[in-house]
């Protein structure tokens, strides 16, 4: 009898040891959740407020990847919203203060007082998830929407279908362990040992294979850039570059279209590739994979969109 309340000591006290590691070492066990939408497909769970692989990840009431704001801007405010995907929300990866639109918020604030920037976005969202959260919540009295868009995004369409847990989970995990060993463990067994395949990268979108989904790419994204004409001062587009398009020297398809369609609205359009060069060239390396960007990267975005806001004189009263 003893042995086996030794045992079963034993095995409590290494199940207690693997959960603390789990949760306060890696930082599992608590990750943002999902919802599915019936137009948008999918966005972030509103009002969450978690740490995940140590950083600090919060997302407001609107399903932003930013603080809580008023709907209504208030006086002597300036606001911009920013719409992307997993180049712009960062994933669990980047801490909420490394993001793009955060560290845009704090140069703004410097110059012009009261500030709001609004980072809506998710891994995988294409032109049809950014038109349906426009049409769903409107663009919050914005001053500016500046939308980071890559080549895949031209036909990164809405599937609605069922929201994958290890990308887009909608329940936490029964414990940080649970979590570690049935998410992130079998990422790191060989395939032939489980017999399945990987999980999808978060972002990608997948190859072209039909030439109707760029045109369904296409139209809506100037659906939402008619909408967001048609509700603020000004807009801007910006063409961020996945690594290897910059390695190779040539964009891919859809990086043409895009450019074409936003060109043809009369929009600025804004090429990230010029700053992303300079650093590689530098020996910096501002990606974290092919296509996202890593810390560097994300003060990189910041810095081209302040300095495309100050060329083109949209900070000015």
């Amino acid at each position: 009898m003893n042995k086996k309340w030794l045992a079963a000591g034993m095995l409590g006290a290494t199940l207690l040891i693997g959960e603390t590691i789990a949760r306060f070492g890696w930082g599992l066990g608590d990750p943002p959740l999902s919802v599915a939408h019936p137009t948008i497909e999918y966005m972030f769970k509103p009002d969450q407020n978690v740490k995940r692989l140590g950083n600090h990840i919060i997302v407001n009431h609107y399903g932003m990847r930013s603080e809580n704001f008023p709907a209504k801007k208030s006086t002597n405010e300036r606001r911009v919203m920013i719409f992307g995907d997993s180049v712009v929300n960062g994933g669990n990866l980047t801490d909420h203060s490394d993001l793009a639109s955060s560290i845009l918020k704090s140069k703004l604030t410097e110059i012009l007082g009261k500030v709001c920037v609004g980072n809506i976005s998710a891994g995988r969202w294409g032109p049809g998830n950014w038109l349906a959260y426009a049409k769903e919540y409107g663009f919050f009295d914005a001053d500016i929407i500046i939308l980071v868009i890559s080549s895949h995004d031209a036909y990164d369409n809405p599937t609605f279908a069922p929201l994958d847990p290890n990308v887009f989970p909608q329940r936490k995990p029964i414990s940080a362990l649970w979590e570690g060993l049935t998410r992130y463990l079998p990422q790191y067994i060989p395939k032939v040992l489980l017999q399945t395949d990987s999980p999808a990268k978060f972002g990608d979108a997948g190859p072209v294979d039909d030439v109707a989904e760029i045109a369904k790419g296409i139209h809506d994204l100037k659906n939402f850039l008619r909408l967001a004409q048609g509700q603020t001062q000004h807009v801007l587009v910006v063409q961020y570059p996945e690594q290897s398009e910059l390695a190779s020297g040539s964009f891919k398809t859809g990086y043409a279209e895009i450019k074409q369609a936003v060109q043809d609205m009369g929009i600025v359009v804004i090429s990230m590739a010029p700053p992303f060069i300079e650093q590689i060239h530098r020996g910096q390396q501002p990606y974290r994979d092919n296509i996202h960007p890593n810390n560097l990267g994300q003060k990189i975005i910041a810095e081209t969109l302040y300095e495309a806001l100050v060329l083109h004189s949209v900070l000015d009263r």
